[in-house]
């Protein structure tokens, strides 16, 4: 999978996640409406406002005569990358990065 689609996959994933937690509990709630304006929610983490973490693994390919793409390694089998190995130069790198997100607030 490249790694666009896994980080743009993943960022969907965890914030439908929300969405559909906030729709279906019904006592009590997910990422309530909190008070923002002060110190005390950034001190404790407490706000709508998150960064998801990310770590992974990817593998840059670049065959003749097209540009390279990282790809997210899901895999490795036997110590060997299944694919066509002739004209190609690969490297393996581990990327670690911050998305800021904000949450979506519950509706109750």
């Amino acid at each position: 999978m490249e790694l666009r689609t896994f980080v743009k996959e993943t960022l969907k994933d965890v914030l439908g996640g929300i969405h559909d937690a906030q729709a279906e509990i019904e006592h009590g709630e997910v990422v309530p409406q909190l008070n923002e304006q002060g110190w005390k929610g950034l001190e404790t983490g407490l706000t709508s406002f998150q960064a998801i973490d990310f770590e992974v693994s990817v593998n840059a390919v670049e065959k003749e005569g097209s540009e390279a793409k990282l790809s997210v390694v899901a895999a490795v089998v036997g110590g060997h990358v299944k694919g066509d190995s002739s004209n190609i130069a690969e490297h393996t790198a581990k990327l670690s990065f911050k998305v800021p997100i904000k949450l979506p607030i519950s509706g109750k």
